[in-house]
């Protein structure tokens, strides 16, 4: 039923945005740009505003879904309704899409400021460093020790069952492609990542499509920590909200980066790579650590979000997913088939994906 839902609500935002460009596109002669993406609209205003300061002339049209959503947007829509540029944190989703023919290459210098993890074939860009971070509700945890490895978490869980059954939260990877991202990262990177989807099973954790729903929670008790958020937002809700507490695990924290490209078929390709040159500068950077809530990438912008201020605070944990082809490995449909009966056994203890 949540697929069938999913669907349809994917097929209204597409024959929405259809009809909304056609109509602007024919009466508006201005000089336009069309991004697709799956960032909070919020995170990317900022950016947005900066890059029309110096770019006024250019209109743009943003259009947010989510990571599932945006992918199958892309593979669904006819080529003169595609987006000039697309942004999502479904690092594997982006490098199937361009995998499969849907990105152009972006040959300028400022590509080589970006690590060597962060650009695949000059086609796909990672323009933020946003660590996987495990969410806590500090009052809850008052008497307790932190579970700051995954192997902790699996300890403390199985140890505290009455503490935690229906108080831990994470990404339903049936609905995130973000999600489904971080869960086949850790079992890559992770020996106990079975155990610990099956000690998650077993106290009941609650499942969600979005980060700031499961740290939302968390912070007002209905929960008492969530699993694999996306790290930038919870440092910006923790700001303003003293009852929220982030671990980076020791063991290794996995590293995402919302990921970039520009469209074989965009209709503005200069505005894009305009566009897409201010994301990768220096200036661009600096907008995101200071305004965004997302984490800039680049060495040299300086504050709290940024690469180099986690790397001085929390040394010798982060691991980059990096950009390439291995990420294509769990997208393969038996092996993805295979990956959510085996999640959905320890997790739901049911519900078998034919």
């Amino acid at each position: 039923m949540n697929f069938l839902l999913q669907r349809f609500a994917l097929l209204i935002a597409l024959t929405t945005f259809a009809m909304m460009v056609h109509s602007t596109e024919t009466t508006d002669q201005s000089p336009s740009l069309v991004i697709f993406s799956a960032t909070d609209t919020a995170a990317m205003q900022p950016i947005i505003d900066a890059f029309k300061q110096i770019s006024p002339a250019i209109h743009i049209r943003y259009q947010e879904f989510q990571t599932n959503e945006l992918f199958h947007a892309i593979q669904q829509l006819p080529e003169d309704q595609l987006p000039d540029l697309v942004i999502s944190s479904a690092m594997d989703l982006q490098i199937k899409l361009v995998n499969d023919g849907y990105a152009q290459p972006f040959i300028d210098p400022i590509t080589e400021t970006l690590p060597r993890w962060a650009n695949w074939r000059n086609e796909a860009f990672g323009f933020t460093y946003e660590p996987v971070a495990m969410v806590y509700n500090k009052p809850a945890f008052q008497d307790m020790a932190l579970p700051n490895t995954h192997e902790k978490l699996a300890l403390a869980i199985r140890s505290n069952n009455d503490f935690f059954m229906n108080r831990i939260a994470t990404y339903d990877i049936r609905l995130s492609g973000v999600g489904y991202l971080f869960a086949t990262q850790d079992e890559i990177n992770s020996s106990i990542s079975s155990r610990l989807k099956e000690n998650l099973g077993r106290i009941v954790t609650k499942l969600d499509c979005c980060s700031s729903n499961i740290i939302e929670d968390t912070a007002s008790g209905k929960l008492v920590l969530g699993y694999n958020v996306i790290g930038s937002y919870a440092m910006k809700y923790a700001q303003t909200n003293p009852t929220i507490g982030i671990i980076f695990p020791e063991d290794y924290t996995l590293v995402m980066s919302r990921v970039a490209f520009i469209t074989r078929q965009a209709r503005h390709v200069e505005n894009a790579r305009s566009f897409l040159r201010y994301l990768l500068s220096m200036e661009g950077q600096q907008i995101i650590a200071d305004k965004s809530g997302l984490i800039a990438l680049h060495p040299s912008a300086k504050g709290a979000f940024t690469y180099s201020h986690l790397q001085r605070d929390y040394p010798l944990r982060f691991k980059p997913i990096p950009l390439g082809p291995a990420l294509m490995v769990y997208l393969d449909h038996l092996k993805q088939r295979r990956f959510i009966n085996e999640w959905n056994n320890a997790i739901l203890y049911d519900v078998f994906v034919p």
